[in-house]
């Protein structure tokens, strides 16, 4: 099947982006045994000269390679202009046909989505090869989970891993997860371990994950960034998983943990050492110093609470959850820094 001369992926969940780029890969073969050799650059990281070499240059036993820029968004503006758009652009022209041939690049812009749809920021919009992109139709979008998305999205993973669940099974799991396809996919992997010959997950399993049993807390962090305009579900997912005093001191120890490694990755992120070091340190670039700082407002203002007695721990949990949507939404816009 022919393909664009280059194509847009407009998709902010990684697993879903990541599953999408497998298919379009797998759906546009080159003619040649092997398929696409895919190589991965990342924009907030920048662009070196190995990117704009296999853009641009064929060498004499050159192999069908899908340039994958991921989180282009993050590229400086003059980059975005100056020199990656006229690159796309001259993937166009007749004089690049031999080139363009066997390098197939993919431009992915992972903004979040707002009623539904990307919300692409306006100095890309009106890039020339994003324009071009939209007039062509080599744009290819996949929207987040949400809604039905959710239950379909559980079905597609019960498939891949044999698993058998009743339509009643696929309505819990769908209201207890978070709307995001990694962390649905590392429940659902959870119930494979324990189904039967049948398929069927063991009951206590199925219990374990419709209860929403907790991400570890940077998960949670990254999600409530990710979800900061719908705070009720995290209020409840707070309130169902962190009960009782010494559950919500041990919860705030672990937001406290969480925000000093964020500092240190803006401060000293040489001495960290940890499996998911570049998600932090893309979080930790966003918030900035003075947000993370509010974390311990954040969360010496819950743990006052519940010791002096003005609230009790669900009203705690509450406020935690509402001064967390605080600080992750709308850049930090919504943030009022408690007073304690």
């Amino acid at each position: 099947m022919s393909r664009p001369a280059f194509t847009i992926c407009i998709c902010p969940d990684s697993r879903l982006l990541r599953r999408r780029l497998d298919a379009l890969l797998a759906l546009r073969t080159p003619g040649q045994d092997g398929g696409w050799q895919r190589t991965v650059f990342w924009g907030d990281e920048g662009l070196g000269p190995s990117f704009w070499q296999d853009l641009t240059l064929r060498t004499l036993f050159a192999l069908p390679k899908a340039l994958v820029l991921r989180k282009a968004e993050a590229l400086p503006a003059d980059v975005l202009e100056k020199q990656l758009s006229p690159a796309l652009l001259a993937c166009l022209g007749p004089e690049n046909r031999a080139t363009n041939a066997l390098t197939w690049p993919i431009i992915c812009l992972e903004n979040e989505f707002e009623r539904d749809r990307p919300k692409i920021p306006a100095h890309i919009q009106r890039l020339p090869f994003y324009r071009k992109a939209e007039e062509l139709g080599f744009i290819d979008v996949t929207p987040p989970l949400s809604g039905k998305r959710i239950s379909d999205y559980i079905k597609s993973e019960a498939a891949r891993l044999g698993i058998k669940l009743e339509n009643r099974e696929i309505f819990v799991l769908g209201e207890s997860l978070p709307p995001d396809a990694s962390l649905i996919s590392s429940e659902m992997e959870k119930l494979a371990l324990s189904r039967d010959a049948g398929g069927k997950p063991q009951r206590e399993a199925l219990a374990l994950a419709g209860d929403g049993q907790s991400p570890n807390n940077f998960e949670m962090l990254r999600l409530l960034q990710r979800q900061g305009k719908s705070p009720e579900i995290w209020k409840r997912i707070l309130r169902d998983r962190v009960t009782g005093k010494n559950q919500v001191f041990a919860f705030l120890a672990l937001l406290l943990r969480e925000a000093r490694i964020l500092r240190q990755c803006l401060k000293e992120p040489e001495t960290l050492r940890d499996f998911d070091l570049r998600q932090k340190k893309q979080t930790a670039k966003k918030l900035g110093e003075e947000r993370i700082a509010s974390l311990w407002d954040i969360a010496l203002r819950a743990e006052k609470g519940i010791k002096s007695g003005e609230r009790d721990v669900d009203q705690a949990m509450d406020m935690l959850a509402a001064d967390l949507f605080a600080l992750f939404g709308e850049d930090g816009k919504n943030l009022n820094p408690p007073q304690i």
